[in-house]
């Protein structure tokens, strides 16, 4: 009937990542198959066994099934046996019109029947968590794209700086981003218009006028800032110094290296490459190097305090200031 898999094995410990991968699963299958219909199964109910061996029996109208057997990371002997040993032969066991999709949401439950389904004719999706910074923006993108619209590069940067990494919260602020704006393309703007009163956003204004060698509008920006959220310096000072260590790095490569060599190196996207160097521009390894040492000054104080003695936010205040204001003067 079709090339694509009888049975698939879907495994990660991050519910977004998996549910999407069964979607695409359920979306080939529906674009090759005419009549197919879906059933999911909660392999922890009652009836899990039931629903199994009724959905996975042959029909009269040869009409096909997607069925899906969900949460089997559960320990063995509290799922009902007749299913685990159905699983664990599941190949036998799909009827030529059917298909088996078997889910495993991580942890050391239910590792036999991984094992046996990995001894099958299987096709394994491994949903691997999301670490590096680079995975983040590549998920978003796909965010967008799953909505039919782009996003410039620094508006990106912005709405994972405002939402975090939590990637059921970036989708979901993706998703009523794109709903709201109703332009194709997203901007810095239509981000800092949706989320103007998070702190991240205001971070981000604060590091780029700065590095744009423009400290007036950085002090500005961070009096701002610092009047609606009073204890934010610890955070500010490490994406400032995230920033600079992008630029150092930068400063420190050879001038052969081309845009892609480069975002390789930084860890960044190529597109971010052109904006950095036009930063780069403003500094020189003395300036860079003044400003890696009044940052890790700084962020020693307002973590730390000065000789045991914690700073209060006042002192931190002037202290973020006139720490920018150096750096600012240091500039081309």
């Amino acid at each position: 009937m079709t090339n694509l898999p009888k049975l698939t094995l879907i495994t990660g410990t991050t519910d977004l990542l998996v549910d999407r991968a069964l979607e695409k699963v359920w979306s080939a299958l529906k674009t090759n198959i005419k009549d197919i219909s879906k059933q999911e199964i909660d392999a922890t109910s009652e009836d899990a066994y039931i629903e199994f061996a009724d959905a996975m029996s042959p029909n009269l109208f040869g009409s096909s099934y997607l069925v899906i057997v969900d949460h089997i990371n559960v320990a063995e002997d509290k799922l009902d046996e007749k299913l685990v040993e159905a699983l664990k032969n599941a190949e036998s066991n799909i009827s030529e019109e059917n298909y088996l999709v078997v889910i495993h949401r991580g942890g050391a439950g239910g590792t036999g029947i991984v094992k046996a389904l990995q001894k099958q004719k299987v096709a394994e999706i491994k949903c691997e968590t999301i670490k590096d910074p680079h995975e983040y923006l590549d998920f978003m993108r796909l965010e967008f794209k799953r909505n039919k619209k782009t996003i410039d590069e620094d508006a990106l940067l912005a709405l994972r700086d405002a939402v975090g990494e939590e990637l059921d919260e970036l989708s979901g602020a993706i998703n009523q981003l794109c709903f709201d704006v109703l332009e194709d393309k997203i901007t810095l703007e239509s981000v800092k218009k949706y989320y103007q009163g998070n702190a991240a956003v205001k971070v981000f204004d604060i590091t780029n006028a700065l590095f744009n060698a423009d400290p007036h509008s950085a002090l500005e920006k961070l009096n701002d800032l610092l009047e609606q959220d009073s204890n934010s310096f610890v955070y500010i000072v490490s994406v400032l110094a995230g920033s600079l260590r992008k630029l150092v790095k930068l400063a420190g490569l050879p001038t052969s290296a081309s845009d892609f060599q480069i975002a390789q190196e930084l860890g960044i996207n190529p597109k971010q490459v052109k904006y950095l160097k036009s930063q780069l521009r403003n500094w020189t390894p003395t300036s860079l190097a003044n400003a890696v040492v009044e940052l890790a000054k700084v962020d020693a104080l307002v973590r730390a305090g000065f000789d045991g003695i914690y700073l209060d936010n006042n002192q931190k205040r002037f202290l973020l200031e006139t720490t920018i204001q150096k750096i600012g003067a240091s500039a081309r």
